[in-house]
């Protein structure tokens, strides 16, 4: 008998921990919020928490109310016919919560839509008592009032607030007030980074988020993209392949909140680091575009060890070499978008910077960097292959003197028994051909043009000049003592009067126009001078494009295309310009000229003229409708590189597809460029009122100055 009492006394136990272990397993009664909070016998009442179920009981003021659905975390109630204004009690076994007070009355709150949204959002209200012959209804949200767009007794609709945040909708009529469901405030206020590309991860800050990754809809300019993380406060997500610049905006429940523009840029692009070799703790300077102001947008590695950045911009990173990088290739990360860099060896020796990086024959160069021998002669230098003597050394800096016959290319240097490759030097520089200040050759030369050969032909007054490479000059068309006239004929029996531009085909036949004689004439190689063409109007510049068509300009008339028998049309409505000595058209047969006394490079496309590059007299370079020109007398186009270069007063500047920058002459700031005549590097030259300017084949350019009377070739090959 005693064994059977001790099995069932074991079995009540365990009955007891059971029940126990289903207890702490139930979770706990815990209401959030009610709505409404008044309303008549009947009111529809939802109360929100968790640990709701069947045997949860409601009352009103102490009558017991019927439970209409429950659920975990939702109970739904009908206000008790007999029920009076009082406290709302929730009871669960012995537990019991006083959830506030509810009130009997005709004002009612039955269901609002959307319950969230951003500001500006059309909430519908549903309920009744909103009708009032004392006053208009009030709503707020968050306590703060929101407009009223439309109003019965039954449904309102309100415009939600800029500002409002999350909380309680409520309506008051009459001084007597109903609270009704909590809204969700919808807000984007900031992302970031707010620049890059497909596979940018993007934090976007704000409030009113959903914390189910799933519950938001994320799009960039309208195309979707894959949501990371979420909370109400933030969520992470990845740019989408095939972005494009647009408004990022987050949909929740199908409520659209738009933000802020991303917009959308190229990989980071590596021009030039420098130096490729130093030892760790080093700073290398990484030049090139579409990079960050950032630190935190940019990560850099060397052969896989990340780098501190110490100085970041958008065309420019400084970096610490880290220890232990070794040999490897760099890389460059701006806001998820990765480039390979070149090699870089962790050593000492190392070539930081050339002084100057581009010269001709003859140009003195200092090499700087680290890990030099002072003995000049155990330094290996060489210009893109050739061989170069360093004629000093310390241990920091090399000077070696350019020879001739040296061409663009890397500085590399050996010293003992390391080896390290440095920056590019250009053979780029500035020559006197022909003329000069005292030279007699030229008295008031205008345009030119060079053929295929290299010869350049200068218009001078009433005749032009041939120039031989090598500098010789000739009177190649006109009459002998410079008179005026309008003769045709070969060499010195053709006359012309007043001849202001030239060009050349691509059978070195050369165009010239004759200011006061308002006509077209062709030299042909033999110097056979023939008329093409009569104008009404006073021609001025010219140029050629690659079919061989070509264009004049037209002093307050623009520019006008020249057809086969000699005809002329406007190339583009609203042209009152005189343009410069030189007219450049592009491949895809776009015009661009300069205009007199006018800051503005022009383009001409499709009978429509813009304005493409400048915007106000100065000197600045910078983006291209921001530069300032002082004095623009035509205008090259290089075919291969695809940029603009203009005279431009005392200096030659170079127009990029976003940017204007000066090349050679002056150097930019706030004071008017100052004339000169010194020959050298770009960085060195000087010039003296650029007349006009013309590009070869292989790039370089040629000029003709008025003051030093002078043909000039600006090497850039």
């Amino acid at each position: 008998m005693k064994k059977y009492l001790s099995l069932l006394a074991l079995c009540c136990i365990l009955i007891a921990a059971c029940r126990k272990n289903n207890d702490n397993d139930a979770v706990a009664l815990n209401v959030k919020t009610f709505w409404p909070n008044s309303g008549n016998a009947g009111t529809i009442v939802t109360l929100q928490g968790q640990g709701f179920n069947k045997e949860v009981t409601v009352s009103f003021n102490g009558t017991a109310a019927k439970v209409v659905d429950a659920r975990d975390s939702i109970l739904i109630v009908l206000a008790p016919e007999q029920g009076s204004t009082g406290t709302l009690q929730v009871q669960s076994g012995e537990r019991k919560m006083d959830l506030g007070t509810y009130t009997y009355q005709a004002l009612s709150l039955h269901n609002v839509s959307p319950a969230n949204g951003p500001a500006g959002t059309n909430i519908a209200i549903h309920g009744a008592g909103f009708s009032s012959l004392e006053g208009p209804p009030t709503v707020t949200v968050n306590g703060k009032v929101a407009l009223i767009t439309s109003a019965t007794d039954t449904l309102l609709v309100a415009a939600v607030p800029v500002g409002a945040g999350s909380g309680k909708i409520a309506v008051t009529v009459n001084g007597k007030a109903v609270n009704g469901p909590d809204f969700t405030f919808q807000n984007i206020g900031a992302i970031k980074p707010v620049k890059g590309g497909a596979g940018t991860q993007v934090v976007i800050s704000g409030e009113g988020f959903s914390t189910a990754v799933a519950g938001n809809t994320v799009t960039f300019n309208g195309k979707a993209a894959a949501v990371v993380s979420a909370t109400d406060n933030k969520l992470v997500v990845t740019a989408p392949e095939g972005v494009a610049t647009g408004p990022v905006a987050v949909s929740i429940n199908g409520q659209k909140t738009i933000g802020n523009v991303f917009t959308v840029v190229p990989k980071p692009l590596i021009k030039t680091v420098t130096p490729l070799s130093a030892p760790a703790g080093a700073l290398i300077n990484i030049s090139g575009d579409y990079f960050s102001n950032l630190t935190d947008e940019v990560s850099v590695s060397f052969n896989g060890k990340p780098a501190v950045v110490t100085t970041t911009a958008d065309k420019q990173i400084i970096v610490k070499v880290p220890a232990g990088a070794g040999t490897g290739n760099m890389q460059v990360m701006v806001n998820g978008q990765q480039t390979a860099g070149p090699l870089f060896k962790e050593q000492s020796l190392g070539v930081q910077q050339l002084i100057p990086d581009n010269g001709l024959a003859g140009t003195e160069v200092i090499l700087k960097g680290t890990g030099f021998s002072t003995n000049a002669g155990d330094n290996v230098v060489t210009f893109n292959g050739i061989t170069i003597p360093v004629t000093a050394a310390t241990d920091t800096t090399l000077r070696v003197v350019v020879p001739v016959g040296i061409t663009t290319g890397t500085v590399e240097v050996k010293s003992g028994g390391l080896a390290a490759t440095g920056p590019v030097f250009k053979r780029a520089g500035v020559m006197t051909i022909a003329g000069g200040p005292n030279s007699p050759d030229f008295a008031y030369p205008a345009a030119l043009a060079v053929d295929k050969h290299g010869n350049a032909f200068v218009t001078d007054v009433n005749v032009v000049k041939k120039v031989t490479p090598d500098g010789k000059v000739t009177l190649f068309a006109g009459q002998a003592n410079g008179s005026s006239g309008s003769t045709n004929g070969t060499g010195t029996a053709a006359a012309f009067n007043f001849v202001t531009a030239i060009t050349v085909d691509a059978q070195d036949n050369l165009y010239v126009v004759e200011q006061f004689a308002k006509a077209l004439r062709k030299i042909t190689p033999a110097g056979v001078v023939t008329t093409v063409a009569k104008f009404a109007f006073t021609p001025i510049g010219l140029g050629i494009d690659k079919n061989g068509v070509l264009y004049v300009g037209a002093q307050y008339g623009g520019v006008m295309k020249i057809d086969a028998v000699g005809n002329t049309s406007p190339v583009a409505r609203n042209s009152y310009e005189t343009p410069g000595s030189s007219i450049a058209i592009d491949n895809a047969g776009s015009v661009f000229y300069t205009n007199d006394n006018d800051p503005k490079v022009f383009k001409l496309a499709d009978a429509n003229k813009t304005v493409y590059a400048g915007s106000q007299y100065g000197y600045n370079d910078g983006p291209l409708l921001s530069a300032g020109f002082s004095g623009l007398t035509g205008v090259v186009i290089d075919h291969s590189a695809g940029v603009l270069y203009v005279a431009d007063n005392n200096a030659i500047r170079m127009l990029t597809a976003d940017a204007v920058m000066t090349v050679t002459g002056w150097k930019g700031g706030t004071a008017p460029p100052s004339g000169g005549y010194v020959d050298g590097t770009l960085n060195q030259a000087a010039f003296s009122n650029i007349n006009s300017l013309f590009i070869d084949s292989e790039g370089n350019v040629y000029i003709i100055e008025r003051f030093n009377k002078a043909v000039r070739k600006i090497f850039f090959r």
